[in-house]
């Protein structure tokens, strides 16, 4: 079994070697079996770019460089493309995301009681270290703008996994930074589970979202609801 993990960057230097040595310590201690890291880099003026090929030489990375910033979304679907695992997965890489937490979160798969799994903030054990209020609130009504869409607690999350075969012929199209809502909506998968996590602020560099991004994800929203019903 092999896991591939999409992630994509814009201006995230100063995080990426921490990044990488937390991962190959959670695969080395505590999965025990083969990866590889899709890194998907929107032509980061800060250089993160070169510094991923100069790392590629002692990691098992991949890299997709891109001519500008085009967006998270299209970002992991290239990356799907390149993706060789049995299982993918989607993360951040501003350690938001905590690769610690990489084990619950795709021990289901592994252990065949799930399809799908979400890094889940809004189910009993997760939680969000500090947001001011402004960030919750709009966390909240994008939550629950998704409603109709899906059961899921936390469809807005970035930190997930699934069967590769779940993409298999399937067109992706989203624009925003929320592609797990529309692979929630689009996939067949039978079962999905939850697991709980802290989403974690991060301590070096600014955070990508902006009006853009919320605008997109309404966007994409109603196409998605125009997906479910025709």
């Amino acid at each position: 079994m092999k896991v591939s993990i999409v992630i994509p960057t814009y201006n995230e230097k100063d995080n990426i070697e921490t990044l990488l040595k937390k991962i190959s310590d959670t695969f080395f201690h505590d999965i025990k079996t083969a990866y590889e890291l899709i890194f998907v880099d929107d032509n980061s003026p800060d250089g993160t770019g070169e510094l991923l090929e100069q790392l590629k030489k002692d990691h098992p990375i991949k890299i997709i460089h891109r001519k500008g910033k085009l967006g998270l979304s299209s970002a992991v679907i290239e990356g799907f493309r390149l993706a060789e695992g049995d299982i993918i997965g989607v993360m951040d890489a501003d350690l938001s995301h905590p690769p610690e937490s990489i084990p619950d979160i795709i021990k289901p798969i592994i252990d065949e009681r799930a399809d799908f799994t979400i890094g889940s903030r809004y189910i009993k054990g997760g939680g969000v270290e500090v947001w001011p209020i402004h960030r919750r609130l709009i966390s909240f009504i994008a939550t629950l703008m998704a409603k109709p869409l899906t059961k899921v607690k936390d469809p807005m999350s970035g930190f997930f996994f699934f069967k590769k075969d779940l993409i298999e012929h399937l067109k992706l199209d989203s624009k925003g930074y929320k592609i797990c809502l529309e692979l929630l909506v689009k996939t067949k998968f039978t079962r999905v589970k939850e697991v709980p996590y802290t989403f974690r602020n991060r301590e070096v560099g600014k955070s990508k979202l902006g009006f853009k991004e919320y605008i997109s994800y309404i966007k994409d929203l109603l196409k998605l609801i125009k997906y479910k019903i025709f």
